[in-house]
């Protein structure tokens, strides 16, 4: 699917310094982002990045801002992180503090703060960890528990076999028991048109509302059942994305339609996303399994990835009758504007393509075998005068144009609704990439190396009775200082 996509900025192990895989980001209230790495803490100040190697050298698997402090969890540890006096970041275990007895191999993956509580989940409890109080309390499970959510003030979580529960004054019931939550894993859950809206790794979205579990019918149902999701987010403006184990991003609206996505051919690192984040300036950051991106979501630039090559080095472009045009060295070429089909190309124009002009309701194509007229998605040769840089309107005849081209100046009219080649301006032969029309009989001539030209011509644009060069301007070669 080719389609123009937001601006992504893409960090590399090698810029961070630290791993390839990422597992979590979360943000500080002064912008600084966070990103829960297999070596430690990353910290990113919008210049550089800061790795805090995790204390007890395991992979740290989530991370989480709450005020002042980040939480972080790991491989048997959990606590935070504070800034000291020289804005470095010092660690406090709390697991360790506490003395908490954690199973063997109990290792962190998600973290929630609601009140003043701060949640830690690993696959076999979660600690309600109470700040005030500096105190703990337990949820056990017998079964896995695969992830936990925080939909507007209730916490929920999946013990996988059993069902969905919810946390309520520190003690835990069960809310749903259907048989799809026993043996699909939830990926995470919303406050949706007053319904409770979940979705399944494998299985898609689900609505849940007064007892009853219906599947959340879209136009990409069937899209994203085929799909293998491992984590979720809906951004402020209530649309989601979605983060695969194999094809990176889904991105969809408030009512589930797929308005695109982004793999590695379109720019990702990597198609595993990890974990999924919206900042305070609505950018979308995806920790992957190799690497660290940041989509500009609000961007009102799109970019057309042309990953094949297809469409080679783009000269000019236009819009025109609802299609975007794109001149190429490899010729013209087309697609409609709010579509994500993949450009078209316009036969009989292999080549280079210099200008495209919209003149009076006509599409001109200066090219290097002439010049064009474009018409249905159609291009019809109408002047096989040599490479035609540029076409300009006529300031007084709407039948009548002037194009510049290799060798001088030509002139185009229209008889009877059709263009055809009228004749050449005789007595002037320069190239003539850059030209202005000035009035009736002056036009005026840029050359790169050559200045710049003043010809005097006859009124029907047929000979050229004195040419002028402007001494005063030189040639002038661009320096990059």
């Amino acid at each position: 699917m080719a389609q123009e996509l937001p601006p992504i900025i893409t960090y590399q192990p090698i810029e961070y310094g630290a791993e390839n895989q990422n597992w979590s980001i979360s943000q500080s209230n002064k912008d600084y982002i966070y990103v829960a790495n297999n070596k430690g803490l990353l910290e990113f100040n919008g210049a550089k990045w800061q790795l805090y190697p995790t204390p007890n050298a395991s992979v740290l698997r989530s991370v989480k801002v709450v005020d002042n402090l980040i939480y972080t969890g790991c491989y048997m540890d959990f606590g935070y992180w504070k800034k000291n006096s020289l804005g470095t970041l010092d660690y406090t275990s709390i697991s360790d503090n506490l003395n908490i007895p954690l199973v063997e191999d109990e290792q962190f993956w998600n973290i929630l703060a609601i009140d003043q509580y701060v949640l830690f989940q690993s696959l076999d409890r979660i600690y309600i960890y109470d700040v005030l109080k500096q105190s703990y309390k337990t949820i056990a499970s017998e079964n896995t528990i695969t992830k936990m959510f925080k939909v507007k003030d209730t916490v929920y979580y999946q013990s996988f076999g059993e069902g969905l529960y919810k946390i309520e004054n520190g003690q835990s019931q069960r809310v749903i028991v259907d048989e799809i939550f026993k043996k699909n894993n939830i990926v995470n859950m919303y406050d949706h048109n007053d319904q409770l809206l979940i979705q399944t790794q494998e299985e898609g979205f689900y609505n849940w509302k007064d007892g009853q579990l219906k599947k959340w019918e879209s136009s990409s149902k069937d899209l994203i059942d085929g799909l293998s999701v491992y984590n979720s987010i809906q951004l402020k403006d209530g649309n989601f994305v979605l983060g695969t184990i194999s094809n990176g991003i889904f991105y969809l609206n408030s009512s589930g339609d797929l308005l695109y996505k982004i793999d590695q051919t379109d720019g990702l690192s990597n198609n595993t996303v990890l974990s999924l984040f919206e900042d305070s300036n609505s950018n979308v950051w995806l920790a992957l399994d190799n690497g660290i991106n940041c989509i500009n979501m609000k961007s009102a630039l799109r970019i057309y990835n042309d990953e094949d090559g297809d469409l080679g080095t783009v000269y000019t472009s236009t819009l025109f009758e609802d299609n975007l045009y794109l001149g190429t060295n490899q010729g013209l070429f087309y697609k409609p504007i709010a579509s994500n089909a993949r450009f078209k190309f316009i036969e009989g124009t292999k080549g280079q393509v210099w200008c495209l002009k919209n003149i009076g309701g006509t599409l001109f194509c200066g090219h290097n075998l002439g010049t064009f007229v474009v018409k249905n998605n159609q291009a019809e040769l109408i002047a096989s005068i040599p490479g035609t840089w540029d076409v300009q309107a006529s300031l007084e005849d709407e039948n009548r144009v002037l194009q510049g081209n290799y060798s001088g100046l030509h002139v185009l009219e229209r008889q009877n609704g059709q263009w055809t080649y009228k004749h050449k301006l005789e007595g002037f032969n320069i190239s003539s990439r850059y030209f202005a029309i000035v009035d009736l009989s002056k036009i005026l001539v840029s050359h790169e190396y050559k200045g710049v030209f003043e010809i005097t011509t006859t009124s029907d644009w047929t000979q050229a009775t004195s040419i002028t060069k402007d001494v005063s301007v030189k040639k002038v070669l661009a320096q990059v200082w």
